[in-house]
């Protein structure tokens, strides 16, 4: 229970740090901006529009920064939270006191959201939470932005010189955090796990924003109401998934692990807010920075700086994920060609200058791709041509040939299961709108994103590991079913017969949430990880102690997944796992051959220390850290009883290979 509570302070502390950092520098950039709304807005509305500028705007400008270095990148996010501070602290006329209800909702928020995050008792061990599948990732991204800049070193694949090819830009705000609470004993981990929270605060000001500007409540022939509470109930349902699951469960095994485990992937994914929230932070803020750009150019007045404020929100955009970013650029290409269409050649103008300059400042990121696209020649495209649609319909018809027909005809349904509440929330809305549903010219950009969110969905998937186009591009289309089936609850139009099926959906929706929000801290597919994790952080925590910035460090490279070396270490490795090491830019068949080369040290019992030796070599490598759960950590005639440990507790030790020597006694 110790190390859970040291694990949820620190998470709130890089909260502290991270949420300065990202609302003053944020602030900066929209009051010199000019973004939409904020120098009028009251102390509460600036933070929060704040906080969207600045997941969607600094990103960019801190990986110039980090090209530096760590220290620069660090200065140059404190000169800019310096410059924006005054700015949230100023008083504005439109100040109201703040209902308690909303202050406590925000403190179960952070709270809740730090227990799901963190490392805590489980099922009799200490255990990962579910998440860490995703924030092994994330971590290993941040402290390697923050000990070697931007672009940063392969945390999963490494080698002298060569950079991490994959979105890293959002990375540079936690390490920022990491860097300036490391004083502190603030790791990497923290910093990433305190963006989770402040993220949701991020959505509700984003959805917020978007509500109220792009003209969803007089669309509907009703003068726009205060209430935000419908808005937040909103952002924790989300589909039906239940009655699928249910009647797969009934028709099997009746087994809850198999809920647990197929929760999500019983058709291609239309992820929960909550979730992406709490698993994939950086696309989340990708949308942020995305509608801090149509937000800024959709709004009357024509001010350049707002124009440079979309051409810094684009460029962030795409370097915190190329998904979004994909679906954006077709979405602005349909709304430049209305925009065409009507004549309204100074809107379309703007809209170039951004999209150009986005373009030039993304650039130095883009080169980073390039070794990621000659690696892609022995391998599937990216991207491929695919119907939408989960893989069981291909197994029951016999081939993907004979499942496409079958995919093609269950696509409506399955999107109607998926959106739940919000598709019925959109009918009840454009019922109610029709035209007037785009005359805001914000409104006929959603509604350009959103066909571009199922334009892509349907019919495209990225093919390198899982289908995460097919999942992010439809943030769009949830931003814009979420904006309108709140402004249709604000204005009372859940009445009748469409109300039962309104909130009977939501309720459906709350109980998938429940699901996932349990999935979380009860489900981890490996427990045998369970008993050793405490002994595990010991050990990285002392390696961290002994070892310079940079040093190369080896655990039992998986085909799998891998997990302590970035959660708890801030080293690369020369080969973590096969997951990770391709998102990060290597190549299949070099990660293959590698951990075929260094697997042997911790598997092989025949092998000797010289040859353990010799293999760790030829990376360079400075340690190897043993795991009980290694082949060769007990077993009497393994290198591992002839080399004496620098550091052992009972289910880890570490050799140093500059300090690592064969036992006397041997």
């Amino acid at each position: 229970m110790a190390i859970a509570l040291t694990e949820i302070i620190s998470t709130l502390t890089a909260f502290v740090l991270l949420s300065t950092v990202v609302s003053c520098g944020g602030a900066a950039l929209a009051e010199r901006l000019r973004f939409p709304g904020f120098s009028e807005g009251s102390r509460l509305e600036r933070l929060g529009l704040a906080l969207i500028c600045g997941f969607g705007c600094l990103p960019v400008l801190l990986d110039f920064a980090g090209r530096l270095g760590p220290l620069a990148m660090t200065l140059a996010a404190l000169a800019l939270a310096a410059l924006g501070a005054p700015a949230l602290m100023r008083k504005s006329a439109a100040e109201s006191a703040l209902h308690p209800g909303w202050i406590i909702a925000a403190l179960v928020w952070i709270l809740g959201a730090t227990a799901l995050v963190v490392d805590m008792p489980g099922v009799g061990n200490l255990q990962h939470s579910l998440l860490a599948v995703d924030y092994v990732k994330h971590a290993a991204a941040t402290w390697s932005l923050a000990e070697s800049g931007a672009p940063p070193w392969n945390p999963t694949f490494y080698e002298p010189g060569r950079a991490m090819s994959y979105y890293y830009l959002f990375y540079t705000l936690p390490a920022v955090a990491a860097t300036l609470g490391a004083p502190l004993g603030i790791a990497a981990r923290h910093a990433v796990y305190a963006s989770a929270p402040l993220m949701g605060f991020a959505l509700f000001a984003l959805a917020q924003a978007v509500l109220r500007r792009g003209g969803a409540d007089a669309a509907i022939g009703s003068a726009p109401r205060a209430a935000n509470w419908p808005l937040l109930a909103l952002l924790f349902a989300t589909g039906l998934d239940f009655f699928p699951l249910a009647t797969l469960y009934f028709a099997g095994e009746g087994r809850f692990d198999f809920l647990f485990l197929h929760f999500s992937d019983w058709d291609e994914q239309v992820t929960s807010w909550f979730n992406s929230v709490m698993w994939v932070p950086h696309h989340v803020a990708a949308l942020c920075a995305a509608m801090v750009g149509f937000v800024a150019l959709t709004q009357p007045g024509g001010d350049k700086r707002r124009v440079l404020l979309a051409g810094l929100a684009f460029a962030s955009m795409v370097g915190e994920s190329v998904y979004v970013g994909l679906a954006a650029v077709v979405g602005a290409g349909l709304w430049l060609a209305t925009l065409l269409w009507r004549r309204r050649f100074f809107e379309a103008s703007q809209l170039g200058l951004a999209g150009l300059l986005a373009l030039a400042l993304a650039g130095p990121w883009l080169v980073t791709l390039l070794p990621r696209m000659d690696a892609t020649g022995a391998g599937p495209a990216p991207v491929g041509f695919h119907l939408r649609g989960p893989q069981w319909i291909d197994l029951v018809a016999g081939s993907p040939a004979a499942g496409a027909p079958f995919r093609a005809l269950s696509m409506p349904l399955f999107y109607l299961i998926d959106f739940g509440v919000f598709a019925v929330g959109a009918f009840v809305f454009w019922r109610k709108a029709g035209r007037r549903g785009y005359a805001n010219e914000l409104g006929l950009a959603l509604l350009c994103l959103t066909a571009s969110s199922f334009l892509i969905g349907s019919f495209l998937r990225s093919q390198i590991l899982m289908n995460d186009l097919g999942w992010r591009v439809m943030l769009f289309a949830q931003l814009s079913t979420l904006v309108w089936t709140a402004s249709a609850a604000r204005q009372g139009l859940f009445k009748g017969w469409i109300g039962f099926v309104a909130y009977g959906s939501l309720a459906v929706g709350y109980g998938a949430t429940a699901v996932a929000v349990a999935q979380l801290r009860l489900f981890f597919p490996l427990p045998e990880m369970r008993a050793p994790l405490a002994d595990e952080i010991a050990a990285w925590s002392w390696l961290d102690a002994q070892l310079p910035r940079g040093s190369v460090v080896q655990v039992r490279p998986s085909h799998d997944r891998a997990y302590g070396y970035g959660l708890y270490g801030r080293f690369p490795v020369a080969a973590a796992d096969s997951h990770n090491a391709r998102l990060f830019g290597a190549a299949k068949g070099e990660i293959d051959e590698r951990i075929n080369f260094l697997a042997p040290i911790f598997s092989e019992t025949t092998l000797s220390f010289d040859e353990a030796r010799r293999r760790a070599e030829r990376f360079n490598i400075a340690a190897l850290v043993v795991s009980s759960l290694d082949p060769v950590f007990a077993a009497p005639d393994a290198w591992t009883a002839s080399a004496k440990a620098d550091y052992a507790n009972p289910n880890f030790r570490i050799y140093l290979m500059n300090g690592s020597r064969h036992d006397e006694r041997n």
